[in-house]
């Protein structure tokens, strides 16, 4: 038996490549793909207050592990518990498992697979013998294995590889969002108990005052509109509590769905949270570390790369497809002497597709690049919204100490109104009207210092988590076993074959 020769095939695919060159075979792309967010990136941020730094020389807090940017106890044991039970990054990780066995089949592709065949035939030929007869065989055979000579196997294998630390930066997106969502909820929840407390402070204050209101009535010292107006007031109190009731029951079911499991209620902060870091000066860095520390930045960078390998693919599909598959065994017409010596065979089985007339082809490498250009529209986008998102926080901590200030000299101003609307009531100078306002005015504007303050300890929490902020970046995701330069060697045996025709 003849066999056919690695120089013969060479030969052959000299041919069949020749053949090939009636169909338009697509330039290899050589310029590396740029995005241009049309940003000042290496630019520090324009708006920021007296507490936030934006330079190269100050590391940006997205810097640091979760562990370390968050001193609150309780709170960093919630976020413990949630990371190993919330079904967000449960399904985040199963989607990185997935894509992970993804990938290692793609890397397998190019291994032939080896295994045991069998079988046994019963027929006749006209030509040679009218009578039946049986054939047996068995032996070991090698699966089709095509030889990668356009890099099309390894360019697979390299867009599963970017599909692959996708996943992963998915995952991490979704833990930075978990871990902010959770110390929201958990700064919100405190500040519902510190509003809950106003409430029920206000609610005696003003019950006292509509009893006294009632007996000035019963005494005829006033109509009986101001301790109807008392009454509004109270009625309007319990309504607040009410709410605020409602809002600590959901802060609590918040917390539940986050962390996915039931935890003991000891967790839960007993009064609102002044500090969360041990942080006085936040540094965002310069936007250019954005894409460094942004996992959704880095999932779309990936995407890009693995369209990117796709084009490589539909091109490598113009060139032949050579294949080779091979069995050796024993063959025997009688079952009782296949094992017997002389019943020895094999085979050798090289094959060729040459994709002549196909215009498929040239509408899937079109479609491979327009994916290309769309996944580098949706990178640029990405970077345009972290950049977006930043600036945003920074706008909101520029003015967040005016308003605190502003509303804690509010507060002051609304007790001293309230004392001097009593006295002149009381002096029958003025009616009840003023105090009426005076306490409505004080109690909105202890209230919206509340506000003001959750809102500081928020924008520290939304600055750490759109920094990037979240992920332990000294962990690296776990690289499946992979050629290195395979894809380029691959590239650079194509591109060499059509600079050459």
């Amino acid at each position: 038996m003849n066999v056919l020769n690695p120089l013969k095939i060479g030969s052959l695919s000299v041919l069949f490549i020749s053949l090939t060159a009636c169909q338009a075979i697509p330039k290899a792309k050589t310029d590396p793909v740029v995005a241009q967010p049309n940003l000042p990136i290496n630019t520090a941020y324009a708006v920021y207050d007296n507490q936030t730094v934006s330079n190269a020389e100050a590391k940006s807090i997205a810097g640091q592990r979760w562990q370390d940017f968050y001193t609150d106890n309780n709170l960093k044991q919630l976020i413990a518990i949630a990371l190993e039970n919330n079904k967000d990054i449960q399904s985040a990780v199963l989607s990185i498992q997935k894509a992970r066995a993804a990938y290692q089949i793609s890397d397998n592709s190019n291994i032939p697979t080896v295994g045991v065949s069998g079988s046994m035939g019963y027929g006749a030929s006209e030509a040679q013998d009218k009578n039946p007869s049986e054939s047996y065989n068995v032996g070991l055979s090698m699966s089709s294995y095509e030889f990668d000579f356009w890099g099309k196997i390894a360019n697979q294998k390299e867009s599963a590889l970017q599909s692959y630390f996708a996943t992963g930066a998915a995952k991490d997106t979704a833990q930075i969002s978990l871990i902010s969502s959770i110390a929201q909820s958990y700064v919100a929840y405190s500040y519902n108990i510190a509003k809950l407390q106003l409430a029920l402070d206000t609610l005696k204050t003003r019950e006292e005052s509509l009893n006294i209101n009632k007996k000035r009535f019963q005494a005829g010292l006033d109509s009986e509109l101001t301790s109807v107006q008392a009454q509004s007031l109270v009625d309007s109190t319990k309504i607040s509590i009410a709410n605020l009731q409602t809002a600590l029951l959901q802060n609590q079911n918040a917390l539940r769905q986050l962390v996915g499991t039931e935890f003991n209620n000891a967790l839960l902060p007993k009064a609102p949270v002044k500090s969360i870091t041990n942080n006085k000066i936040f540094s965002t860095g310069l936007p250019s570390d954005l894409l460094y520390y942004r996992p959704d930045i880095r999932q779309a960078e990936y995407n890009l790369k693995a369209k990117g390998a796709d084009i490589a693919v539909a091109r490598a599909n113009f060139f032949p497809s050579i294949s080779l598959s091979a069995n050796t065994g024993t063959a025997s017409s009688d079952l009782s002497n296949l094992f017997k010596s002389g019943t020895f065979s094999w085979g050798i089985t090289p094959s060729v597709s040459i994709p002549i007339f196909n215009r498929n082809l040239g509408v899937q490498h079109e479609v491979a690049e327009i994916d290309e250009k769309i996944a580098l529209s949706s990178y640029e986008k990405t970077i345009q919204t972290a950049f977006k998102e930043v600036n945003d926080v920074l706008a909101t901590r520029a003015t967040l100490n005016q308003k605190i200030a502003g509303y804690e000299s509010m507060k002051q101003a609304n007790a001293k109104s309230l004392n001097i609307a009593n006295a002149r009531f009381k002096a029958g100078l003025d009616n009840y009207l003023g105090v009426l306002d005076a306490m409505r005015s004080q109690y909105s504007a202890e209230e919206s210092l509340l506000t003001a303050q959750q809102d500081m300890i928020n924008s520290q929490i939304e600055l750490y988590q759109v920094l990037g902020g979240g992920v332990n970046t000294d962990v690296a995701l776990e690289t499946p076993k992979s050629t290195p330069n395979a894809v380029d060697k691959a590239k650079q045996l194509a591109n060499k074959d059509q600079s050459e025709k």
